[in-house]
């Protein structure tokens, strides 16, 4: 009820609409990451003396600390849209208008298993909707009362152990892509975005900064946010095979200006000793080069007070926090390029709010979702909702259950699914508030 305190999981409602540049927060992951890969005696000594010079430390005491030095890490990394040390000119070339101050511009969680065999990274999205001292707010508010508070309402709000903190500016998503030059990126389709200044034709282009900025920012698309986030998520995908390149790794003088691009925009928790930084990057050198997991957190959109939130979806979002604080490997969500194509056959089972919960989750996933009837008796949920795979198309109902958080079911043989479908949803009791 509108007015009540609403549970973080599962406020009451009503219908409204739908995160921007995750590589320049993961950027110094990824860049001490080719930095651990050299850093052999000497050079690791100097590495290290050159990003303490430029690293900001900050205290942040809502962090938990690790029982012991093998332990499981929880990174929280936030990018900031601060348009500090860039002049008028860069801003105009780059279409960052006259801004002045600090937002979150991206929020994401990275979590390390202990073995050190697992590293996911999941985007919380802006709008997300949490509890902050009774009140409904949006996530990326929080961080207007600094890192202590995101830190908290994170933990309070998703049950997610924080012990590392660490934000990257502007500057730095920028500095990167200059000093490496050019990124790949492929498109399947044309890209056009007055707005972020994107304009590509469909195929690969080598993006510079001011390209690569236009791309992670543009929200062009039916499902805004959402559509950013899979843009960000491919740049930074292809960010990462820019770094971990052996022409990066045995080229001292341009490892050394990336480090440098990094540590300058870097603020972390003054518990985030750089030494620690390097022994991770080393010890998860393997499992980046053969890539990170990445996922976002499940929701759909609601107005509250006449204020447009994203809510997550409880069962797909508390799955994956679940296999986060476990350092577990996430369940693979597919691309947003793949999800695009797989068709979603939703039977209600009289769950009209549910219904319509699980499509809007769908959609904002990428799937063409979309409600197919009551359905079969034979395949009503009760009180959990199912996932069925149509013949041909197990890897798409994976997917599917990995968003929803539910379990993937053959399709019984006397069933017959809607033409052209690919995965049928039996919506549950736990699809609704």
């Amino acid at each position: 009820m509108v007015g009540a305190q609403p549970d973080p999981w599962g406020p009451e409602v009503a219908r409204g609409r739908p995160f921007r540049t995750i590589s320049r927060v993961t950027a110094s992951l990824l860049v001490l990451s080719a930095a651990a890969a050299l850093a052999l005696n000497t050079t690791a000594q100097l590495l290290v003396e050159q990003a303490e010079r430029n690293l900001t430390r900050v205290p942040v005491p809502e962090l938990e600390q690790p029982l012991v030095a093998s332990d499981a890490r929880h990174f929280l990394v936030v990018g900031s849209d601060a348009r500090d040390g860039l002049g008028e000119d860069e801003r105009r070339e780059l279409r960052l208008g006259d801004f002045d101050g600090q937002r979150s511009d991206v929020i994401m969680y990275v979590s390390i298993s202990e073995d050190r065999e697992t590293i996911s990274l999941v985007s919380l999205p802006r709008d997300l909707l949490v509890v902050d001292q009774g009140r409904n707010r949006k996530l990326t508010d929080t961080f207007a009362g600094g890192p202590d508070q995101l830190v908290r309402v994170v933990r309070d709000n998703f049950g997610l152990p924080v012990n590392h903190y660490a934000s990257v500016s502007l500057g730095g998503f920028i500095e990167v892509v200059r000093t490496l030059g050019t990124v790949e990126i492929c498109l399947d389709d044309p890209l056009v975005d007055p707005l972020s200044g994107a304009d590509f034709t469909a195929g690969c282009h080598d993006m510079d900064a001011a390209d690569a900025l236009a791309f992670v920012r543009s929200r062009q698309g039916p499902y805004a946010d959402f559509e950013r986030i899979g843009r960000q998520q491919t740049f930074l995908t292809a960010v990462l095979r820019e770094l971990t390149d052996a022409r990066i790794l045995v080229n001292p003088p341009r490892l050394f200006q990336l480090v440098e691009d990094v540590a300058t925009n870097l603020t972390t928790d003054d518990g985030l000793q750089t030494r620690t930084m390097l022994g991770l990057a080393d010890e998860m050198r393997q499992v980046v080069g053969g890539g990170v997991p990445m996922g976002t957190v499940p929701a759909y959109p609601r107005r509250i007070d006449g204020i447009e939130y994203m809510i997550a979806y409880p069962p797909g979002a508390q799955r994956m926090f679940d296999d986060l604080r476990e350092g577990r490997p996430l369940a693979d969500p597919g691309l947003r390029e793949d999800r695009d194509e797989v068709v979603v056959a939703i039977y209600s089972g009289g769950r009209g709010s549910g219904t319509e919960i699980v499509r809007s989750t769908l959609a904002f996933a990428g799937f063409q979702a979309g409600f197919a009837g009551s359905g079969p008796e034979l395949l009503d949920a009760g009180a959990v909702t199912a996932v069925y795979e149509v013949e041909g198309f197990e890897q798409e109902a994976g997917w599917v259950a990995a968003t929803l958080g539910a379990d993937v079911q053959p399709l019984p043989a006397d069933v017959e699914p809607p033409a052209g479908t690919q995965v049928v949803v039996s919506v549950g009791d736990d699809a609704a508030p």
